[in-house]
């Protein structure tokens, strides 16, 4: 069908050979000439590399070229890889080019608007916002191939076929069979704790391979228990691996590499060579400098530095002035004090600074305007004094710095405060650390790939010499390499090997062409091999999942014809394992299935009959957004940075005026958007690269001192830790949404009425609107509830007079326009936008921000986000079950803030993980309300 210009919707299980059944006619066509480009879209980039070995080997065919889109390349290689005929690409990295910049963004457009035949393999990961992300991401292709009177192809590849990835594609349904044998599936009794968990599972393993498998794959649904498994499993033995794979992947600390370069009296270029790119490949800090090297410091790199420290920590008293200002039960100067201590410390200092300026019966206007003036003064003193292109500092202390704070009109303490902040925060770059002197021992620390030397050392002959003495070594053991990712299962000399999305890109390169080489192993690993990744396994050990979880991992055994395989899985709970047992015995042919001991198993083409049927509800599948209207919206103004292209764009994806409407008043009130196919809110990062991940998990295991502002939109933090260390930490603090201080840095708060979108942009407006249901204003309100909606202007205009004499009057005068809200059914849902602020609980019930190791606080920049304002757990998780919106996957579900902060008016906090799931629960809320 592919090849008579038809569109394709295969419906096919895993190993089916659905990718190559779409790859071999477009290749051909191509070859023929009746079209000129198509493009492969993966889900995960596991997948991607798995494919793109296979693709290359059609190129190697067929002398075709293949390019793939990454993001973070630079524009000539991105036009590079667009003017191949095959392009490979996630869908991640085609979202990263719409949010760098116009440049990139029309670029893309334009290169991907040439394709004429998409494929989206394995599509069925696509749900809920994701889907409708990439809707509007086809949408918009398919508009501007128009222009070019091009008509692209979609062809969707999917295990599990639903109405809205039909809804992708024009495509006639073809049903293909996987390749897979069938297999019998054993189910174990549920285990509740984590050593229960393991055991069951270790010990399947074992008797996996004591029946003769030769590749065992383990699946966890938590990648920090399949490292812990994979930590605690380890022998003190080598694992029995090919001295090629200890070259490939092996690792080793920089210092003992030189030191036995230096036995060994490998040539001292060579040696240096290496050294000076392990320099430049590391991200270096001016705190890793040796003590007397001297850093040349971009003076426009350390002006905006050090004008983010200081708009921040006057934000921190800006909010507490605010705070004073409204409640109106002490003194502007002494809440301010107060609310001071045991906060920031450069915040404290910048107070003590701008404090003789103020006047002790100041008010809001007057204190903000010694603030901004302080400020103001502070930078522009700074920008005449660094008036070179950089500034000659020299480490540890980075005096140079001080002083220039100093004479910019900081104090001593404060001066040295926000250097000390810097030398954590100012990264070096690659020609520095060259030209720089990195502190040894911190080099020393640094891993050298061994895989690296391939292609790190240019010349062919020193090559050759140096790769060859390392292959010695490693088979003498005179060399001894850390594969980390690769141990002994227990003392037996069995390789096992860890795959889980925790590593690193470069960690989890090539591993599972590992496991594959390996004539035997067992593969421990999470959902990251659920998708398509071309392996086969003889036995399958896994954890109870969804529906589509289990029908993945299945591809993953019966591969290989003539080979014995079997899976086990672990259920979660005694009622899902009691049904599984009913159905067993329910069934004559059946009855040799229900084992002595209570051990039941069934086919695995029975068991996936049950996990297709969505009526049957054996493993409930996960909930998902159904929609989004600010998504919309972040799709018209993605339109807009296009010029009039995009404006025509617009015209033809959103007509109806709605998303417009919306994107306008965001554009109007200056607030950012989140952008992204998959998850928007910001993770934490940790050394080496790896993702640490969810904050609310993260920040539980790591003090603030070991904590850092990342510089990327991604992260809001960087922690000073290895994952494995974090791996082994016990948790310490609950971290919640600190609701208070989130209400108090809004920037705007949205509520519908009569089906449109309303919005009030201004710092605190969400606090200010919250306090208008405390007893002492509620009743004064509804007393004014006729004027308001009659004449609201007429009543903010009587009120001017008494604004700085009664609070009450105050509070309103600045909601404003959001008044009406106040009396619509949904009114106590607050639907906002601004920073998230965290706070951290430990188990004495003590609570404290969280915040860097210099004392700023770390915050979720600019999130969207929703308060059941007044409503208690029970209550909020009956109204959300009333509207399915329990328990959504696009959704962070704050429960304990109230508890840490013992207040039962604030209620729960739900947070965008994929942005746009916040206004899809608002609108289901706010029709349940009507």
């Amino acid at each position: 069908m592919v090849d008579e210009e038809e569109e394709l919707f295969l419906v096919a299980g895993t190993a089916s050979g659905k990718t190559l059944a779409v790859a071999i006619p477009l290749f051909y066509k191509l070859l023929q000439g009746r079209i000129r480009k198509v493009l492969l879209m993966y889900p995960t980039v596991a997948l991607l590399e798995d494919q793109r070995t296979v693709m290359d080997k059609l190129a190697g065919m067929t002398g075709l070229e293949v390019g793939q889109l990454q993001g973070g390349m630079p524009r000539s290689q991105l036009i590079a890889a667009l003017n191949k005929p095959v392009i490979l690409a996630t869908p991640d990295e085609i979202y990263w080019f719409f949010r760098k910049n116009v440049k990139y963004s029309s670029l893309l457009i334009y290169g991907l608007a040439l394709v004429d035949e998409f494929v989206l393999d394995e599509a069925h990961l696509y749900n809920g916002l994701m889907l409708q992300n990439l809707s509007h991401l086809k949408r918009r292709i398919q508009l501007l191939a128009g222009k070019l009177r091009k008509s692209p192809q979609w062809h969707v590849l999917t295990a599990t076929p639903t109405e809205e990835l039909r809804s992708l594609t024009n495509g006639i349904e073809v049903r293909g069979r996987s390749k897979c044998g069938d297999v019998r599936v054993t189910f174990l009794e549920p285990a509740t704790r984590y050593d229960e968990r393991r055991d069951k599972l270790v010990s399947a393993v074992e008797s996996a391979l004591e029946d003769g498998s030769y590749k065992v794959l383990l699946v966890f649904n938590s990648a920090d228990l399949a490292h812990r498994v994979f930590e605690g499993i380890k022998g003190r033995s080598s694992p029995d691996i090919p001295t090629d794979l200890k070259l490939r992947f092996g690792r080793v600390r920089w210092g003992r590499f030189k030191a036995w370069s230096e036995e060994e009296g490998v040539e001292p270029e060579t040696v240096s060579g290496i050294e000076r790119w392990l320099k430049g490949e590391n991200s270096f800090h001016l705190i890793d400098l040796k003590d007397g090297a001297q850093a040349r410091i971009s003076t426009e790199t350390l002006a905006l530095k050090v004008s983010r420290i200081l708009e921040t920590q006057v934000w921190t008293v800006r909010r507490l002035a605010y705070s004073a200002e409204r409640e109106r039960n002490r003194g502007m100067i002494e809440a301010v004090e107060s609310g001071l201590a045991g906060k920031s410390r450069i915040a404290r200092l910048v107070w003590d600074s701008v404090r003789p300026s103020i006047k002790d019966e100041a008010n809001l206007e007057s204190l903000f305007g010694c603030l901004k003036a302080w400020v103001g003064d502070v930078q522009e003193s700074l920008e005449r004094i660094l008036v070179e292109d950089s500034l000659a500092a020299c480490a540890p202390a980075f005096y140079e710095i001080s002083a220039a704070l100093q004479e910019a009109g900081m104090n001593q303490e404060l001066a040295k405060r926000v250097t000390d902040y810097l030398r954590y925060s100012i990264e070096l770059s690659e020609d520095a650390a060259h030209d720089q002197q990195v502190s040894s021992s911190e080099l020393a620390e640094r891993q050298l790939v061994l895989a690296w030397l391939e292609w790190l050392i240019k010349d062919e002959s020193r090559r050759k010499d140096l790769i060859g003495r390392v292959h010695k070594a490693l088979e003498e053991g005179e060399l001894e390499v850390e594969t980390r990712q690769i141990a002994s299962w227990g003392d037996s000399g069995i390789p096992v090997v860890i795959y889980t999305g925790k590593m690193s890109k470069s960690e989890r390169k090539g591993l599972l062409a590992a496991f594959d080489d390996l004539s035997r192993a067992v593969l421990i690993s999470t959902p990251a091999v659920e998708v398509g990744v071309d392996f086969a396994a003889d036995a399958l050990i896994t954890e109870e999942c969804d529906g589509n979880g289990f029908l993945q991992r299945f591809g993953r055994v019966g591969r290989r014809f003539g080979v014995k395989a079997s899976v086990v899985a672990l259920v979660k709970d005694g009622k899902t394992y009691v049904d599984l047992y009913n159905r067993c015995r329910s069934r004559a042919e059946n009855i040799r299935d229900v084992k002595d001991g209570g051990e039941i198993s069934m086919m695995r083409e029975e068991f996936s009959r049950l996990l297709a049927d969505p009526k049957d509800g054996l493993f409930p599948a996960k909930l998902y957004a159904g929609g989004s209207d600010l998504l919309d919206a972040t799709h018209y103004m993605v339109n807009a940075q296009i010029g009039e292209i995009g404006g025509w764009l617009n015209e033809a994806m959103f007509g109806d005026g709605k998303a417009k409407e919306l994107a306008e008043k965001l554009q109007e009130a200056d607030l950012s958007f989140a952008y992204g196919l998959r998850g928007t809110m910001p993770g934490v990062s940790l050394r080496g690269g790896a993702g640490g991940g969810d904050p609310f998990y993260v920040l539980r295991k790591i003090y603030n001192d070991r904590l850092v502002a990342s510089s990327s939109p991604y992260d809001m933090a960087r922690a000073e830790m290895w994952y494995m260390e974090l791996l082994w930490k016990r948790s310490l603090w609950e971290i919640v949404v600190d609701a208070k201080a989130t209400l108090e840095a809004s920037r705007a708060i949205f509520w519908l009425q009569d089906d449109r979108w309303h919005l009030r942009a201004g710092y605190g407006i969400a606090a200010d609107y919250a306090r208008l249901f405390q007893p002492s204003l509620k009743n004064n309100l509804r007393a004014l509830e006729p004027s308001i909606k009659s004449d609201l202007a007429g009543v903010l205009e009587r009120l001017k007079p008494y604004a700085s004499q009664q609070p009450k009057a105050h509070s309103i005068l600045r909601v404003g326009s959001a008044l009406p809200l106040f009396f619509l059914p949904h009114s106590r849902f607050i639907l906002g936008q601004g920073d998230v602020h965290l706070l951290r609980q430990d188990q004495d019930g003590i609570s404290e921000p969280v915040e860097d190791r210099m004392g700023n606080p770390l915050v979720l920049e600019d999130q969207v986000w929703m308060i059941l304002y007044g409503h208690g757990r029970d209550e909020a998780e009956r109204l959300l079950a009333a509207v399915s919106a329990l328990g959504l996957d696009e959704l962070y579900y704050d429960w304990k803030t109230l508890d840490v902060q013992g207040d039962r008016m604030i209620g729960p906090v739900l947070l965008d993980r994929a942005a746009g799931a916040c206004f899809d629960v608002y609108r289901r809320l706010v029709e349940h309300a009507g």
